[in-house]
């Protein structure tokens, strides 16, 4: 029996498909464009996910189909806010709706190459990597994405070359004149030995109709390889946000990746998988979100342990108000031969509000006999002591409380390594904390 939701949305989208693929033909592949119908006649069979599928259990995707959407059209960005973040000494590389805009972005250093869409087309050794790591053949949203994406860019770090800058890959988006669907995405590719530091922040000024985006990131990470991920969502209301990102890590490589959720956004869906192909990789990820409104934050991840002798860490911490909800679905997996596998996860929750929801559900999936594994969530009030504290140290009751959740938040902030972008991060939790309606039942 279907389970989906077949909407005017889904319609619209059936209906525009041959059009959109005959228009691509003769710039892609026919590997990508058997790709994108095999992913098309998926989600033509499967719909929009809806709570009935097990990994969407706790979020609805019915708020944000209700509109009229429509493929993404051009917009003017001469004047567009590319959201530079002053304090930071980085490489800045600016997306508008998904297409890169070279005349607002830096030249790279070297050591770094970036393709946008025409260039990825047309480098054959690109062919059989785009849209290969993540495969979508029980995943709806993702199959969506390859059938319809129109932009694509490759961000590749030399084997061997210290990136000491960060690179900023500025997502921004226009204001829209109508409710819009914006599918597009990325490959990154860290070779042998190399290491760098990518900053991805996701930003418009205001948006006056609904905008759904659809991103997909993937990345290898190879051999002895360093690569430090941030991503930080700045998105307004009327925002609709789904991500996919697909990790293949290599033989002593390392992943550092931050997830930071301190907006107005409506929705945002994260489902982050990450695969240990090899032995000796190491994996660090750490979250943080606070929700107001009725603000949705769904982040999935899965660490999936393929080898022996490899090690994860996973932190995510959030406050909720208002009628917010969050869900956090974390899974651990070991295959039998990831033997001497150390994997922790640890999921934290204030839940400030009578009216605020939490479905957390962290797991772990042993299949090897000599590990070292832990798991664990907790959701729990303002602590009273600690309060009380304060207020007998002269500080107001208000000002207390946000002194509390500042500091239970900056305690994911401050594993940022690189100052300026904390300092940055520090300055979004405080205008979050600072908001009129920030209230605590």
């Amino acid at each position: 029996m279907k389970q989906g939701l077949y909407n005017n949305f889904y319609k619209y989208l059936v209906d525009s498909f041959d059009k959109k693929q005959a228009a691509l033909t003769y710039i892609e592949s026919a590997n990508l464009t058997e790709k994108r119908n095999e992913a098309f006649s998926i989600f033509k069979e499967l719909g929009f996910p809806t709570r009935k599928y097990e990994e969407w259990k706790f979020t609805s995707l019915a708020a944000a189909l209700k509109d009229e959407l429509q493929l993404m059209i051009e917009h003017d960005h001469s004047l567009i806010n590319t959201n530079r973040i002053h304090s930071l000494d980085a490489v800045h590389l600016v997306l508008v709706n998904g297409r890169f805009a070279p005349e607002l972005s830096d030249v790279l250093p070297e050591g770094i190459t970036f393709y946008d869409t025409q260039a990825t087309m047309a480098e054959i050794r690109f062919e059989d990597k785009i849209s290969t790591l993540a495969t979508e053949d029980d995943a709806p949203m993702l199959a969506l994405n390859t059938a319809f994406f129109t932009e694509v860019s490759v961000l590749e770090i030399a084997a061997h070359a210290i990136v000491e800058k960060p690179i900023h890959v500025s997502h921004v988006f226009t204001v829209n004149d109508i409710a819009e669907f914006v599918p597009y995405r990325m490959l990154v590719i860290a070779e042998k030995h190399s290491e760098a530091t990518i900053i991805e922040t996701f930003h418009s000024d205001s948006l006056v109709h609904p905008l759904f985006v659809s991103y997909v990131c993937e990345q290898e990470i190879h051999e002895s390889a360093i690569l430090n991920t941030h991503m930080i969502n700045t998105l307004p209301e009327n925002a609709y946000f789904v991500q996919h990102r697909e990790v293949f890590q290599y033989r002593n490589s390392v992943l550092n990746n931050s997830n930071i959720a301190l907006s107005d956004v409506t929705l945002l869906r994260n489902d982050l998988n990450f695969q240990l192909k090899d032995v000796g990789t190491e994996t660090n990820l750490i979250g943080a979100y606070i929700l107001t409104g009725d603000q949705h934050v769904d982040n999935h991840t899965l660490v999936d342990h393929q080898s022996p002798n490899c090690n994860t860490n996973e932190v995510y911490k959030g406050i909720l108000l208002d009628t917010s909800h969050a869900v956090f679905n974390g899974k651990v997996f070991v295959r039998p031969d990831a033997q001497k596998t150390n994997a922790f996860q640890q999921n934290n929750n204030l839940l400030l509000s009578d009216q605020a929801t939490v479905n957390s559900k962290p797991q772990l999936e042993i299949f090897a006999d000599d590990v070292k594994c832990s798991h664990g969530s907790t959701i729990g009030q303002m602590n009273e002591d600690a309060l009380f504290y304060l207020q007998t140290r002269g500080i107001g009751e208000e000002a207390a409380r946000k002194l509390i959740m500042q500091s239970f938040i900056f305690d994911v902030i401050s594993k940022i390594k690189i100052e300026s972008l904390q300092d940055y991060v520090s300055d979004l939790l405080n205008k979050k904390l600072n908001t009129e309606n920030l209230t605590v039942a």
